[in-house]
């Protein structure tokens, strides 16, 4: 199983801090990306602070997850906090996806 987010926290003072240059980093094959709070990868996100005159693509202070591309579409639906609920109960892609589902249906 490969791993499915890192916090800022974690990934900026890692070997993975790279990712801050290109975006995101791929890892055995893995594409991880890095995305704010609502889901929204670092290029949106640049496109967004463009528009609005800010400097920077995701403010300081404000979470900068690396994730797996894969799951970014979950991440944006659930949001962050319940998101990181979910890997913490170690649910994968197909067991996110069956809880939404769910979820939705009652």
């Amino acid at each position: 199983m490969s791993t499915i987010l890192m916090t800022e926290e974690y990934w900026a003072s890692s070997p993975f801090s790279i990712a801050r240059y290109y975006g995101g980093i791929r890892i055995g094959g893995v594409e991880y990306i890095i995305v704010n709070k609502e889901g929204k990868d670092i290029f949106e996100c640049s496109e967004e602070a463009k528009r609005e005159a800010r400097e920077k693509a995701i403010e300081p202070g404000e979470p900068a997850d690396l994730i797996d591309k894969r799951y970014q579409p979950i991440y944006r639906k659930v949001g962050r906090e319940k998101f990181i609920e979910w890997v913490k109960e170690g649910l994968e892609l197909k067991q996110m996806k069956e809880r939404i589902k769910k979820e939705g249906e009652e």
